[in-house]
């Protein structure tokens, strides 16, 4: 097997692991959760103790997958309950360096040559490609769009706090009202989608961008749906068929503007670097199990 290096002073790193499927596969739920468990035996098998603090974490997670998912011409065909025999591609983002460390002795250690197991199946690998990313280049290439377009690829929803919609609405909750920590928001609302971006980027950059004052922008109207000609539409995802854990996620193309009467050319440059990040990190809630996975199309002048 081919040598490979990965240099871990860089901030972080992708992986695109192509599989060959023999059969037919079956999941209990979207594919996604099946990557998810994937990437946890891959980094048990090598660190059980981080495997496990990952796991129970109830911070910022380090990771994000992607869904098992088929290319087809130039369509990206995510699986939810069931992939077809042949080829098949999963995404790995690794922002933290001790994952870097873990899955180089993956690769050097055969790249599992007996298969990993996908649910009750196993899957060969065919190969493996990385690359290796910088958060200031990320800012240094970005350009100063005016409007442009994100696919959203997988189910995707934003959570809001009761503290985001008093400060969005301006109204004060009766002390009386039980309040849950979350709501759930299955559209494509521009403050709830980049501060999703935002709060992964501070977390884990070692770039310092000025997002607090991007933020304040985005909450005054800076960036605006312009459409979404196509429509979007909603699923029902459910992480295991007998549990009540589930969740809505939207689905399409939404078209969006920077708003003209308070164009910003710095801020313009934030949101493109934002949005580069997003496609490899997934925006939104369930990032870790392949949710909120985005296609980003910038527009310029």
């Amino acid at each position: 097997m081919q040598a490979f290096t990965i240099n871990l002073e860089l901030p972080f790193t992708s992986i695109l692991l192509e599989l060959y499927s023999q059969e037919d596969i079956h999941f209990q739920s979207f594919s996604g959760y099946s990557t998810r468990g994937l990437f946890y035996n891959i980094v048990k098998s090598f660190d059980e103790e981080y495997a496990s603090q990952l796991h129970n974490s109830r911070l910022l997670a380090p990771f994000s997958v992607s869904p098992i998912y088929a290319i087809r011409g130039n369509s990206f065909h995510p699986c939810f309950e069931r992939a077809g025999k042949g080829i098949l591609r999963i995404n790995f983002t690794l922002l933290e360096n001790r994952l870097n460390e873990i899955f180089m002795k993956f690769i050097q250690e055969g790249l599992g040559e007996n298969g990993l197991p996908i649910g009750k199946t196993k899957i060969i690998p065919n190969s493996i490609s990385f690359q290796q990313l910088d958060y200031e280049k990320f800012y240094k290439n970005s350009v100063e769009i005016h409007s442009f377009k994100v696919s959203f690829m997988t189910p995707t929803y934003f959570r809001q706090t009761p503290r985001d919609i008093m400060k969005r609405y301006g109204k004060q909750f009766d002390k009386k009202i039980t309040v849950s920590p979350y709501r759930f928001l299955p559209l494509p609302d521009p403050v709830l989608f980049f501060k999703s971006v935002a709060r992964i980027w501070r977390k884990f950059s070692n770039y310092n961008l000025n997002l607090q004052e991007f933020i304040e922008w985005l909450e005054v109207g800076g960036i605006a749906i312009s459409g979404y000609p196509k429509g979007i539409r909603t699923h029902i995802v459910h992480e295991h068929p007998t549990t009540k854990k589930w969740c809505v996620g939207f689905t399409g193309t939404v078209h969006f503007s920077i708003v003209k009467d308070i164009y910003n050319s710095e801020k313009a440059r934030i949101a493109d670097t934002l949005l580069k990040f997003a496609e490899y990190t997934n925006v939104g809630g369930g990032r870790t199990a392949g949710l909120g996975m985005i296609k980003y199309y910038p527009k310029k002048r």
